[in-house]
């Protein structure tokens, strides 16, 4: 691996992905809407990939490794722009991969993907059905972007094409909703009575765990996520936050959905994110520890701990 491509390096994620390649001698090329922030990738390139003109400059730099982790991640109105941006921006990145080759391709999804059911097993495994979660948008996205990665890599078998589906991101620098909704809600509560489980990977790993699959030209699916998980009420305890011990998931809901609909409160979420406080989307890292006997530095509690200590 010498020369990886990097789309949505500016943000958070990406940042932490350009930082951990350039220590491991990687020469990084970093592609977002906006400019890079401390973390300098070793070239930069302007780019909107829901535009049809970022497939060409993506080809332009022929990567061997290309790593797509531009989403829109934050909630928006707009559900027809948050869509745009998600599927019709990763479109154009299989695109491009298409015409430049690289060796491998990887699509940053998500756990979400596999959508936030009653029957779901906890934790799952990789090859556990994904099913898309259609009240919140994110959510379905990537179960789409999850199918068109599948038709991609069948169609482009000389490509190493890898999925991976890391649960919360955290760390101390961690600045998003998930964090916000923690810390700034009056009450944390127990959604028809049950203390659902919540897992969060810190930063360092899900960099780690990706530059692994790649320097082992893994292809497929892997789950990334620490063998453990964290409910809700440890959650409440750590943040200082009252628990409801009961509260019905229709009244939960309807709250949600005036705040979200009324644009007043900052810190509002749609109410269909309430069904992955509702019910576990908690995965078991199967392919990363057996295969590469990879090992987690963090626990999911000791990253919600440093998530909440730097409120």
């Amino acid at each position: 691996m010498k020369t990886v491509a990097i789309t949505g390096s500016s943000g958070y994620l990406g940042s932490a992905l350009v930082k951990r390649l350039k220590t491991d001698g990687v020469r990084v090329i970093g592609f977002d809407i906006s400019e890079p922030g401390d973390v300098q990738p070793d070239e930069f390139l302007q780019a909107d990939l829901t535009k049809a003109e970022s497939v060409g400059q993506i080809q332009q730099v022929q990567p061997d490794t290309i790593i797509h982790s531009a989403f829109a991640f934050v909630p928006r109105h707009n559900r027809r722009l948050w869509r745009q941006i998600n599927v019709e921006g990763t479109r154009h990145v299989f695109e491009a991969a298409a015409k430049a080759k690289p060796q491998r391709l990887m699509i940053v999804s998500s756990a979400t993907a596999y959508g936030a059911w009653p029957d779901n097993p906890v934790p799952m495994t990789e090859d556990w059905p994904i099913r898309a979660r259609k009240e919140f948008q994110y959510a379905a996205d990537k179960t789409e972007i999850e199918g068109m990665t599948s038709q991609f890599a069948g169609q482009n078998g000389d490509i190493s094409v890898t999925s991976v589906r890391p649960a919360i991101i955290g760390s101390p620098k961690m600045e998003n909703y998930i964090r916000n909704f923690i810390l700034t809600v009056p009450i944390l509560a127990k959604l028809n009575g049950q203390d659902t489980p919540l897992q969060f990977v810190h930063e360092e790993d899900t960099t780690a765990a990706i530059a692994t699959i790649l320097e082992n030209n893994g292809r497929g699916v892997f789950n990334i996520g620490p063998p453990d998980w964290t409910p809700t009420s440890e959650i409440a305890k750590a943040a200082g936050r009252w628990l409801c011990p009961y509260m019905p998931f229709w009244l939960a809901r309807l709250f949600a959905w005036l705040h979200w609909n009324a644009r007043i409160l900052p810190n509002s979420i749609p109410s269909g994110f309430l069904y992955f406080t509702r019910y576990p989307w908690v995965v078991a890292p199967v392919r990363l520890q057996g295969e590469y006997g990879f090992e987690f530095r963090y626990t999911s509690n000791e990253t919600m701990r440093q998530v909440i200590a730097e409120r």
